[in-house]
């Protein structure tokens, strides 16, 4: 609930009120510390229970930039504000870190949206190899228009399943279904292939950006995800670096979460991830 202070002042016999908002009207990050956390939950979801919000910033390889080999994917998960804004990086640790496994030739031969992989999500620690939270996994898949469509499983590092990310047909929207452990859709995430990152490879911050609204079972709007600019300089020589800024939707649970999750990182790999044989293509 917000707090206001009143003022009442007359003139003439009318009586006018001011609503002057107090220091904490906005919402305040809450940011917690890796070492802060219990490390001895079973599965680590609850990690995410506490984040309003989360940053995914995809590690930048330069190397990349030269077309020669494309690197295997690491992305750091850093806990947000309500409002999703980017945290401070120096100040602030990530809470997870994500790890892709892949063969060398399919990365290389591949697009982004056929090639199989798995991603490892570990809690951080920049010491020691930890435990992994949860994984996804995905089988290379021929897809050709609905046909071989792919689809990406969610699970916990003891086998359960959590659910899966699919990605669905469309002819001009861009984005997957969520489904829960009974393949039961509880969200869909959308966006417009009428925005810049889908059109033209612009360096500037602002055409770097693409909204996705993240619906329910209900077919409402609940929550947005945005996929960020990696900085004007990074885009400017090309260099393979997507973030995203995740809003969960109000009462989602852990693995709720840990689904919205794994669909932006399946999203960065459908539309934004390129193998150096496309980006050779792109140019011609």
């Amino acid at each position: 609930m917000h707090s206001f202070r009143l003022i009442y002042k007359n003139y003439s016999n009318s009586i006018f009120l001011y609503h002057y908002p107090q220091a904490n009207y906005f919402p305040q990050q809450n940011y917690v510390s890796p070492m802060q956390m219990d490390a001895g939950f079973n599965s680590g979801l609850d990690a995410l229970s506490r984040c309003p919000s989360v940053f995914i910033k995809q590690r930048p390889d330069y190397l990349e930039t030269l077309g020669l080999c494309e690197k295997k994917n690491a992305y750091f998960v850093y806990q947000s504000d309500s409002m999703g804004n980017k945290p401070d990086f120096k100040q602030q640790a990530p809470i997870f870190k994500c790890k892709e496994e892949s063969s060398c030739w399919q990365r290389n031969c591949l697009p982004g949206a056929c090639r199989g992989f798995d991603l490892k999500v570990k809690q951080y620690n920049e010491r020691q190899d930890t435990n992994t939270v949860f994984r996804m996994s995905r089988e290379y898949k021929c897809t050709f228009l609905c046909f071989g469509r792919p689809v990406m499983e969610v699970q916990l590092e003891n086998g359960g399943k959590i659910g899966s990310i699919y990605y669905p047909f469309m002819c001009c929207d861009k984005g997957v279904d969520i489904l829960d452990e009974n393949d039961q859709i509880v969200y869909q995430i959308r966006g417009s292939c009428c925005q810049w990152p889908f059109l033209v490879n612009l360096p500037c911050e602002t055409c770097q950006r693409a909204r996705f609204d993240i619906i329910d079972s209900q077919g409402q709007k609940i929550s947005e995800l945005w996929k960020e600019s990696a900085g004007f300089c990074n885009a400017l020589c090309d260099v393979d670096a997507t973030n995203f800024r995740l809003l969960f939707p109000p009462q989602s649970s852990s693995r709720q979460k840990a689904l919205l999750l794994s669909a932006a990182l399946f999203i960065d790999f459908n539309y934004f991830e390129e193998s150096p044989q496309d980006k050779q293509n792109n140019q011609f």
